[in-house]
């Protein structure tokens, strides 16, 4: 199983907005994460869309999370970059298979797709966070979401 590039680019632009006290434009993210500046663009306006990311503009504006990273799941990032999971075409609307009806491999493919939505929902951004690290201070402690203060 290999993450797509846009769940990648989505979850590290994710995580730099959450690791900046301040709203961030689409050329620092680009730029930090050196993800390319279009395909970012295209990413940001999906995670504004699903309601991960607001956007200000002016010259103090920029993205930034809408909510903590604590409450933004892995598989709400999934979800929005790639739309429901489905391992196999056959999961979920019972067709794309002549073997369907007899299919001994069905059952096991939807606990492993199952299994792999469980672990997505589980994980929050905040996870993800890079550890705090100040020549030795604070090693080992995650760093400290801005939004956490503000909404709780």
């Amino acid at each position: 199983m290999q993450v797509s590039r846009s769940l990648e680019y989505a979850v590290r632009s994710l995580v730099c907005l959450a690791s900046s006290r301040r709203p961030m434009d689409l050329g620092a993210i680009a730029e930090k994460e050196r993800i390319p500046r279009a395909y970012l663009a295209k990413i940001m306006r999906t995670l504004v869309r699903g309601g991960l990311v607001s956007s200000t503009q002016g010259r103090t504006g920029g993205y930034r999370l809408r909510k903590p990273a604590g409450r933004i799941r892995l598989l709400e990032i999934y979800m929005l970059t790639e739309g429901p999971s489905k391992l196999l075409p056959c999961i979920g609307d019972g067709g794309s298979c002549s073997a369907s009806a007899s299919c001994s491999q069905k059952p096991v493919w939807i606990k492993v797709e199952q299994a792999v939505n469980e672990a997505f929902r589980n994980v929050t951004l905040k996870e993800m966070l890079p550890k705090k690290t100040n020549g030795g201070k604070g090693a080992g402690k995650r760093f400290e979401d801005p939004l956490s203060q503000e909404r709780g």
